[in-house]
């Protein structure tokens, strides 16, 4: 019997102009992996089953990137270096996550902004600009390919990061926010040069991974980045 390919609901990157979008490497990343995925809408006045629904629905979940995220829902005041933000579709992301993870133990992939709403989520930190710490070099790389590597990253030894891509590997770079502290029930695995957190896991989820850079983009090219969805896949 043929198996089914699992169905992957990913939430949607961003609105804008009253349109919502989730970015084609996205989509294009779970179907190469052998997965059907589908979109998972934000819309105004939701009802408060919609995110057990989405639950029951699919088999695993992708949170993407996106702007920055507004620092009312992890209890700070702007500072000079906040760009755009969006409350009202950032509490959605924030409320999805938060309920999948109280309510649903399913494969979940948190991709840079999801990375950030996932350590949020489980009350940990972020940096509303890399520039709160100057011993960070510059992780919003200006290069001309998205998926042009910028840096490496080492693993923590025990994770399940290191199991998939080995003790070092190559990552792209486009962000200016980053986790400064993982949250509850949650381990960084894995840190570029400068120690910045790249990666964040669940201590006890079958597949609950955060990354800050973006597989989407290299996995054409990067055999290491392709582990990433054929894990995650797999785990669905």
């Amino acid at each position: 019997m043929k198996q089914k390919r699992p169905s992957i609901g990913i939430v949607v990157c961003a609105r804008e102009r009253n349109r919502i979008f989730t970015s084609l490497p996205y989509i294009q990343s779970v179907a190469d992996h052998g997965g059907m995925p589908f979109s998972i809408p934000y819309f105004e006045d939701y009802p408060p089953s919609f995110f057990r629904e989405c639950e029951k629905k699919f088999d695993g979940f992708l949170f993407c990137g996106g702007g920055d995220i507004n620092p009312l829902l992890f209890r700070e005041l702007p500072s000079g270096h906040l760009g755009d933000t969006d409350f009202s579709f950032d509490l959605f992301q924030l409320r999805f996550m938060t309920d999948l993870l109280e309510h649903s133990r399913k494969p979940t992939l948190a991709i840079c902004k999801g990375m950030q709403i996932l350590s949020i989520a489980c009350q940990g930190s972020i940096y509303q600009d890399l520039s709160e710490n100057p011993t960070f070099f510059n992780h919003s790389y200006p290069s001309r390919y998205r998926s042009e590597p910028a840096h490496t990253i080492q693993t923590e030894e025990g994770s399940m990061i290191r199991e998939i891509l080995g003790e070092t590997a190559r990552v792209n770079s486009f962000h200016h926010q980053g986790v400064k502290t993982a949250g509850s029930g949650l381990i960084c695995s894995s840190y570029a040069p400068d120690g910045m957190p790249e990666s964040i896991e669940g201590t006890s989820h079958p597949f609950l991974l955060g990354v800050q850079w973006h597989p989407e983009c290299m996995y054409l090219s990067s055999k290491k980045m392709s582990r990433i969805f054929s894990f995650f896949l797999g785990s669905c």
